[in-house]
């Protein structure tokens, strides 16, 4: 809603900025979203009378005249033809500031002196014709500043009404708002006509949907003058954001704006006996004032006479009954529709109209007849029209005001302060409420037919308190006993990301929704969950792995710059399971409840499964000074998972296990106490390829989240410094024994002074026997004391003959 301020003071009075307005405005009722200037922001215009007029010697395109000031006249260069002698112009004078153009100085322009401007309806905020100047009528005298008829300027908030106030849709409705902020009065104008017109009982009228127009108002005005309406009508229609249109037509578009309720005039001689309120005939096609034919169906409400229709109701007219420069009799509407009709119409034949919006958020039907006053009125008084004594009316059912107890209790309980009862009530009227005291701290509150958002107490009160000034609640942070205190599985998780963080690793949040990319990639067994009603194709699918959403925040950081990364996330995969129960599942979707021996992933159907995700990729640093850069690899994504998961496993996957999107010969189960929570290692580079990441190293774990359990404490190990021993042993096993079983093994043996243990080679070739392989192990001795070869000696044969007795391991020979 464009309220222009100069207009706002004809309802109430106030001396404010527009910036401190508009800080009111939005702390106390609706946001303003900005703020516009028109006309001649700073100086004068006078009033002239051009002298002589011609063109300009030196310039096809530009003329010259001599214009009198009343004190002077002064000669100025114009690019506009339509000035003639004796005509009237208004004329900005040098050192003024003209919006949108800037300050006017004197100019020479092709030789010639040219002192000050005269102005076109643009310039001087009329309208936004620009092809000429604006010439005045008689009326106006030569030498006054024009500001004596108008003003020559105006600043217009622009306020941002919200959908459930339909009421600040008209200035009326901003002035009482504004009134109740500043607790002052407002006016609102006055009509008093002739009631000498043509009868309007010469037409008739029928509503034929009286639910889809609870009130019709049909009044005729006669005998009208056309003609353009004056300059400040005009100026204040486009300041608003309309556009002036004829005499007529300017009326019942600044009755609208200034009610907020919409008018429509027909012109009397093209209607056929009378007015018809009904539904649209199957086919039916209407010509629309925008020129285009629209054929409408049985759910469109229009406005017609006896033969055809005239308007498609709260849209849009029709070009049949249109008025135009020959009108002279006209019909007047001044209706009530349903408000869901309206929307339904509009939008099904994509006309957005200023009627329209008002119509869609629901207006009072009691504003009918004020409306009908008001533009009556003005077409009585600026085009000579004759007012009919009578008016054809339909409103079978009157809205009444309705009662809402208040409770000063209630109001204070809700807004944390207290509230004065003469306060409220004064809050409450100058809304236009009426507040009667049914007992001590307790009102009863009569709300008007135009506040249909006031239904309840709570809505009462976040009106006193709205007024009042939510700022002065006093800050006061609630004190309570309540038991408090994180839970052993919060405790664990905020660890786990704390733990995550301090490696380096940044923590990402994505959809669990994906497209069918995602399963492409994931290749995974069975069928995804799909979801019903996507918000779109490409997000149909639920997650079966945190491995895509990772993989395409790295994408992005990637595309941005990033030679690498280390993300993490921390959430939900989903998997389908069949409900046994659909009976069950459907009752447990509506109340939430079950009988208790049915699982609730059998009752909705999917299977919720935490797990943790991580991704590296490229070349990354940790956070520290002294930090060195690391690359993706198998290995550092199995060093986090040792990290995190206690006792952590790693088993090789036998040929046709790994899953479609890791690298066969760079991946392994993680285990956990023999079961299988996970996976780690590197990504296929087709499946990094999919993803824009080419040509980079991606790693990446996903385990169960239950698995995840870090040591937040720091252990200590005393330093050693006593020498270490090294020494090798190479043994020959059979070819599918698993190099990662002997190291378990090895591991179990517990071996007090083992301080190191690697692999250094595995060999089959000619020196080792068919279906053979030779194992190499490197190990490091330490204890507390130099070691002898004996104490070593003896830990080499114990290993040895374990991995005999488990594996049938033989020391191989030199």
């Amino acid at each position: 809603m464009r309220v222009p301020l100069g207009w706002l003071r004809e309802y109430v009075d106030f001396d404010l900025s527009a910036e401190e307005l508009a800080e009111l405005f939005s702390l106390h009722s609706q946001e303003v979203e900005g703020i516009d200037q028109l006309g001649v922001l700073d100086g004068e215009v006078v009033v002239g009378e051009v002298v002589e007029f011609g063109p300009h010697p030196n310039a096809d395109r530009l003329f010259v005249a001599k214009v009198d000031l009343g004190r002077e006249e002064v000669q100025i260069v114009a690019g506009a033809s339509n000035p003639h002698p004796g005509a009237r112009v208004p004329v900005v004078l040098p050192g003024s500031t003209l919006a949108g153009v800037g300050k006017i100085k004197k100019a020479r322009l092709r030789g010639l002196e040219s002192y000050g401007m005269m102005m076109s309806e643009r310039e001087l905020g009329v309208s936004g014709d620009h092809e000429g100047i604006l010439l005045l009528d008689g009326d106006f005298e030569v030498g006054r500043p024009l500001s004596d008829y108008f003003p020559i300027g105006e600043t217009v908030l622009d306020i941002d009404v919200m959908p459930n106030r339909p009421d600040l849709w008209g200035m009326i409705g901003v002035a009482r708002e504004l009134s109740a902020i500043l607790r002052t009065g407002f006016r609102v104008p006055e009509s008093t006509f002739e009631e000498d017109g043509a009868k309007t009982a010469e037409y008739t009228l029928r509503v034929e949907e009286p639910d889809l127009c609870p009130r019709y108002d049909l009044r005729r005005v006669s005998s009208l003058t056309q003609g353009r309406a004056p300059v400040w009508m005009r100026r204040r229609i486009h300041a608003a954001g309309m556009r002036p249109v004829n005499g007529i037509v300017d009326v019942t578009n600044y009755v609208m704006l200034e009610t907020g309720q919409p008018i429509h005039a027909f012109d009397s001689s093209k209607v056929r006996g009378g007015i018809v309120v009904r539904r649209a005939r199957p086919g039916e096609k209407l010509t629309l004032l925008d020129g285009s034919t629209r054929t409408l169906n049985a759910d469109t409400l229009v406005i017609a006479d006896e033969e055809r229709p005239l308007v498609v109701a709260g849209v849009m007219g029709a070009e049949d009954a249109e008025v135009d420069e020959g009108t002279s009799d006209v019909l007047v509407e001044v209706a009530t529709f349903d408000g869901r009709s309206i929307l339904e119409t509009s939008s099904r034949l994509g006309l957005r109209t200023d009627a329209s919006g008002r119509f869609e958020r629901g207006l009072d039907p009691n504003m009918v007849d004020y409306t009908m006053e008001r533009v009556c009125g003005l077409l009585s008084r600026l085009h000579g029209g004759r007012v009919a004594p009578d008016v054809l009316e339909h409103y079978p059912e009157p809205v009444e005001p309705w009662r809402v107890p208040l409770r000063l209790e209630r109001a204070a309980l809700l807004l944390g302060t207290d509230i004065d009862g003469e306060e409220a009530r004064e809050v409450l009227e100058g809304l236009g409420c009426e507040v009667s005291k049914e007992q001590e701290g307790a009102f009863s509150v009569t709300v008007p037919t135009f506040r249909r958002d006031l239904r309840r107490e709570v809505d009462l009160i976040e009106e006193i308190g709205r007024i009042v000034g939510l700022e002065k609640v006093p800050e006061e942070v609630p004190s309570t006993n309540l038991p408090g205190g994180l839970s052993v599985p919060q405790r664990r998780l905020r660890t786990l990301r704390r733990l995550l963080a301090d490696l380096g690793l940044a923590e990402t949040i994505t959809y669990p929704f994906g497209p069918d990319l995602w399963e492409e990639v994931l290749s995974l067994e069975g069928d995804p969950v799909r979801v019903e009603n996507p918000l779109s194709s490409e997000g149909r699918n639920l997650r079966r792995s945190l491995l895509p959403g990772l993989l395409e925040a790295a994408a992005r950081n990637r595309s941005f710059g990033e030679r690498g990364g280390a993300l993490f996330e921390i959430g939900r995969t989903f998997e389908p399971r069949r409900m046994q129960d659909r009976q069950a599942a459907l009752r447990f979707r509506f109340t939430g409840r079950s009988s208790g021996e049915v699982d609730e992933t059998t009752l909705t159907g999917v299977v919720e499964r935490p797990r943790l995700g991580v991704l590296l990729f490229g070349s990354f640093r940790p956070q520290g000074w002294n930090v060195p850069e690391r690359r993706a690899g198998y290995f550092e994504v199995r060093g986090i998972a040792e990290r995190i998961v206690p006792g952590a496993g790693f088993d090789p996957p036998g040929e046709g296990e790994v899953p479609a999107f890791l690298h066969p010969g760079r991946s392994a189960r993680v285990l956990k106490e023999g079961r299988e929570v996970g996976w780690a290692g590197e990504l296929h580079p087709e499946t990094a390829e999919r993803f824009d990441l080419e040509g980079v190293p991606v790693a990446f774990l996903e385990v169960e989240l239950s698995a995840c359990d870090p040591d937040p404490e720091p252990h200590f190990e005393p330093f050693v410094n006593v020498p270490t021993v090294a020494r090798d042993l190479a043994v020959v096993v059979g070819r599918d024994v698993r190099v990662g079983d002997m190291l378990h093994e090895i591991e179990r043996l517990r071996v007090p002074i083992l301080a190191g243990l690697r692999i250094f080679d595995v060999y089959e070739g000619e020196q080792v026997p068919e279906g053979k392989k030779s194992v190499a192990f490197g190990f490091t001795f330490q204890g507390p004391q130099t070691l002898t070869d004996e104490e070593v000696n003896a830990e080499i044969e114990r290993i040895a003959s374990r991995l005999g007795e488990r594996f049938g391991a033989e020391i191989r020979g030199g």
